[in-house]
Order: C-alpha cells, then structure tokens, then sequence
C-alpha cells in the first residue's frame, strides 16, 4: 500500500514548521501554490529545497526527524508595509513577497533624492529618501538635468506595468525600480 504524505505549514514565533499528514488524495491546486509561497520565504537554499522536498513530492528531506516534523527558520519580515512610500514599485524586485498581491495600487509616488548617480552615458540609478532604488531604463539625452539631491521626483504607473518618472518640468524618463 502507496501512503501518499503533504506537508502543513504552520507559521509560529520560531519560524515555520512543516509537519507531514497523510494526504486523502491528491492535493489542489490551492494547496499546493500556497506551500510553494510559504517555501520561496525561506532564505537558506538548503532549507528551502528540504521545504519543497518534504511538502511537495511527498519524501521528507534526510534531515528530517523520523516524526515527519522539520522547524525551518522564520522569513525576514516585510521590509515595508504595504502603505508606505518605501512598496511602491516593490513587485518589481524578485523577492518571495512579490507573490503576495498588494492591498491597494498606489498610481504615483513623489519623494526626494537621497542620490543619483551616472551608471552609463544617459543612464542614472537614483536613490530616493527611503531607500528605494530607481534605474532608468532608457538613455536620456546630454541636455538632460538629472535629479539632484534633495530634488523633487514623480514617479507615475505607466502600461504594461513600467514607470516613469518626471524631473522637474522635463519629459518623464522610463525607470523600473531595482531595490
């Protein structure tokens, strides 16, 4: 007789546990995508793939305790609340939040400059006063005045999910957002 085991993760004050359960059948969809998104959090590539190991295919990990109960260590938290200034833009960036679908779409941010700096002729990677990081995607022309610091900066959602963003009264730039 084939026992088929899923795993259940539970999130607690010392990190996440998985703990195997016999399974019924097959598991959804559902289920499954959820216990794909809670293994992505895990930031050791050892553990993570122990978490996909013992919660997906149905083998526990070598490591694994014979119980079938594995404590994996807590995600990082949020590095920002969903309201602030600091998220806008933050789907962008390859984290396990960007599988998290955001609250409310925020349509336009303004914010000062912390930095800018030239990468490349007519690319700048701009650095705003909570710690996001803008890089623009497209070259701007030498009679471009990039922003300065403590300068003003727009930035606006445009199609298909790209941004641009307004210095001054000049014509808007495409940036996307890199940190």
């Amino acid at each position: 007789m084939n026992m088929r085991f899923f795993g259940v993760l539970l999130a607690g004050s010392a990190g996440i546990t998985a703990i195997a359960a016999p399974a019924s059948g097959q598991m959804s969809d559902t289920e499954v995508l959820n216990i794909l998104r809670e293994c992505a959090k895990v930031q050791d590539p050892s553990a993570r793939l122990s978490c996909y190991d013992s919660n997906i295919s149905g083998s526990p990990s070598s490591s694994s305790p014979t119980a079938g109960e594995t404590t994996l260590p807590a995600p990082p938290p949020a590095a920002a609340s969903s309201g602030s200034q600091s998220a806008f833009g933050a789907e962008d960036i390859r984290s396990p939040e960007r599988f998290t679908p955001p609250p409310a779409e925020k349509q336009s941010l303004t914010a000062r400059v912390l930095s800018a700096r030239q990468r490349e002729p007519g690319i700048y990677l701009v650095t705003l006063e909570n710690g996001a990081q803008w890089l623009f995607s497209e070259s701007v022309p030498f009679s471009f005045s990039p922003p300065r610091k403590g300068s003003t900066v727009t930035i606006d959602k445009a199609s298909l999910g790209s941004y641009l963003m307004q210095v001054g009264r000049q014509s808007a730039v495409r940036v996307k957002r890199i940190k």
